[in-house]
């Protein structure tokens, strides 16, 4: 689905991370998928469950750490909101997101988690003959390297082919369409879902499928446009606790399932910092 950017007004897909246009996150992103961690707790458990040296990665979750050189997020005890933030090289720190939605908080560190960790193991992989273990790991060194060469190959050839389908059934659909989530119209509250839209009913306290919706909204939804997730402050129910709503709608992307990410960080190896940039804002 094709979301507007909240930036620079371009129509841009709803699994983009960032508007390719200005470079601005894209706020309507589908973040959800099956495995990822939605609570700080869960981020910190999925990162020991995969042997991640949080320490030397310079990542602190659920702490807001003041030192130099770190990712972080931790929840605000006054406020009440999520904050990610990233301590740069001379201290200062750059906020990427503070507001109510611990999911997308802790989505937007669990994906620049993801980045480091393969960008770490695509610098480690031409120096494991020079591990200080050769002797233990040598037999295994060569065919692991082809594997993932093999597997970074076939990865390229599914992103063409996906991308191949995108374009013959981007040519034949309406790209101007609304993004899903909540939308406030004249005291009522609707919710897009999956091309049908969603009215909340405060006489039952739930929502119903609507085939009559105003022309001013169908027409001008950017105007009444809320949000992706639920707020406590509208005046309806969770959408998600709903009988319409499907969790497989949002398990179905499969970059989340890529090998070079899943598998345990190894031991052997070192973590190094100095392939992050550390004086950009992320």
């Amino acid at each position: 689905m094709k979301v507007k950017c909240d930036y620079c007004g371009q129509m841009i897909s709803d699994t983009e991370q960032t508007c390719p246009y200005c470079g601005a996150a894209n706020s309507k992103m589908q973040r959800a998928a099956y495995g990822v961690p939605k609570t700080i707790q869960e981020l910190r458990d999925y990162c020991i469950s995969h042997n991640l040296p949080l320490h030397d990665m310079r990542v602190f979750i659920g702490e807001n750490y003041r030192g130099a050189k770190a990712f972080g997020i931790y929840k605000d005890e006054s406020s009440g909101h999520f904050i990610v933030y990233k301590n740069k090289a001379d201290g200062s720190r750059a906020i990427r997101y503070e507001g109510n939605d611990e999911a997308y908080a802790v989505n937007e560190l669990y994906l620049k988690i993801k980045e480091r960790v393969i960008e770490q193991k695509k610098h480690q992989a031409p120096n494991m003959y020079n591990s200080p273990n050769n002797n233990r790991q040598g037999k295994n060194v060569s065919s692991r390297i082809a594997k993932r060469i093999i597997w970074y190959i076939a990865l390229i050839c599914i992103i063409y082919m996906i991308a191949g389908i995108f374009l013959i059934v981007g040519a034949h659909r309406d790209y101007d369409s609304p993004s899903t989530g909540y939308y406030s119209y004249e005291d009522s509250t609707y919710y897009y879902y999956r091309s049908d839209w969603y009215r909340w009913n405060d006489y039952n306290n739930s929502w119903s499928k609507t085939y009559n919706v105003d022309d001013t909204l169908e027409d001008n939804y950017e105007d009444y446009y809320q949000s992706y997730g639920w707020d406590d402050s509208y005046e309806a129910g969770d959408f998600k606790d709903s009988g319409y709503y499907s969790t497989s709608y949002e398990s179905d992307d499969s970059s989340w399932s890529s090998s070079s990410w899943d598998d345990d960080w190894d031991n052997d190896y070192d973590w190094n910092d100095s392939y992050d940039d550390w004086d950009s804002d992320w």
